[in-house]
């Protein structure tokens, strides 16, 4: 009896041991941080150089006198910007706005004093913004939208005269841009933008009485931005 007691622990001490063998012991997973992913809001700010090309054609009774001439405008640029993106894939698209002070202006002057001033003050934007993303934080994209400004022609009679016309005009703007992000919450941007104002005609009644003076406005700009998404 007390080898069979011997022989029996012996033998469950072994299966013990090949019991505990086959015990493996698994380490947690890591946690893998998710993509960046553009979706969301966000808000920022903006700078930039605007430079435009503007012309003065005259009329009188409806009927070109000839007169034609160029009107170079150029200045800085600065505002805030808001917008909201979805992501599908490596696709993003979106809308946002934009509002922004302007010192922007130019004009000319002929031998005789006459001429042309040109002030914009302020612009704003609302548009669509559809990208790309070629890498997971890079996004490329494109920009169109309803633009809208403040544009003021004045118009100067021998350097004695001054006649303004201020009007708030809306028209088109389109460009394209890069957007990076920083961080999961800081990109930053640079983007070129074309935008068009149509036509502007305004009626002399004090510096050139009678006469019509017809414009088409016409920019280019460049901006830097910074954006908190949130």
């Amino acid at each position: 009896m007390k080898n069979f007691l011997v022989a029996t622990t012996f033998l469950l001490a072994i299966a013990g041991s090949a019991n505990a063998a086959d015990v493996v012991v698994e380490e947690p997973a890591p946690i893998v941080p998710a993509g960046f992913v553009w979706t969301g809001g966000y808000v920022g700010i903006q700078a930039g150089w605007q430079w435009g090309r503007d012309h003065t054609e005259e009329f009188f009774g409806g009927v070109a006198t000839g007169f034609d001439e160029d009107l170079d405008s150029d200045g800085f640029i600065g505002g805030v910007h808001a917008g909201y993106n979805w992501q599908s894939g490596q696709v993003v698209y979106g809308i946002e706005g934009d509002f922004e002070f302007a010192a922007v202006d130019g004009g000319y002057r002929l031998d005789n004093g006459n001429g042309t001033d040109f002030d914009m003050n302020w612009q704003a934007s609302i548009r669509g913004r559809l990208g790309f993303v070629p890498m997971e934080r890079l996004l490329v994209y494109g920009t169109v939208g309803a633009a809208f400004a403040n544009l003021e022609y004045t118009y100067v009679s021998a350097n004695t005269t001054f006649e303004s016309f201020d009007e708030t005009k809306v028209g088109w703007t389109a460009g394209a841009g890069i957007e990076y992000a920083v961080t999961d919450n800081i990109t930053t941007r640079l983007e070129y933008r074309y935008t068009d104002f149509g036509s502007v005609s305004n009626l002399s009644a004090v510096a050139f009485p009678g006469f019509t003076y017809d414009h088409d406005p016409q920019f280019h700009a460049v901006r830097v931005g910074l954006s908190y998404k949130f």
